[in-house]
């Protein structure tokens, strides 16, 4: 049996951001590593942030940086479907491994979005709470 996951509450926009910088890297082709050295940062800090079950998240002075990276002439830029709603979610996700380069699974895993779960709260204390009944 497949166990489902599930995030915390966070906000649809910080959701958004993520999955765009991952289509910018992977159209770049750089990997997590590489996009974290470009920023200045740890190794892993890119991972973390494409991570379901990390709390790290990009921020305002990350899209600045990210922004002179990807030779983006707006933050706006970072949206192309129009920023989200302000709204939480909370993201339930399963964990499947990763794909070799030859198509065999390897021993790492990766987050494979099941299913967004709208929440009606205005904090994210408050959607927390309410994702957890």
């Amino acid at each position: 049996m497949i166990e489902i996951y599930q995030t915390k509450a966070i906000f649809r926009i910080e959701y958004e951001l993520i999955c765009n910088i991952k289509i910018l890297r992977d159209k770049k082709g750089w990997s997590q590593e590489e996009l974290s050295e470009k920023m200045g940062f740890a190794v892993k800090f890119v991972g973390k942030c494409e991570s379901l079950d990390q709390p790290e998240k990009y921020n305002l002075r990350h899209m600045g940086i990210l922004k002179k990276i990807f030779r983006l002439k707006s933050l706006d830029d970072f949206f192309p479907n129009g920023i989200p709603e302000d709204e939480q979610i909370v993201i339930q996700y399963k964990k499947v491994p990763k794909k070799k380069a030859d198509g065999t699974d390897s021993k790492l895993m990766e987050n494979v979005v099941v299913e967004i779960v709208v929440v009606d709260a205005e904090t994210k204390a408050e959607g927390n709470k309410q994702s957890k009944k």
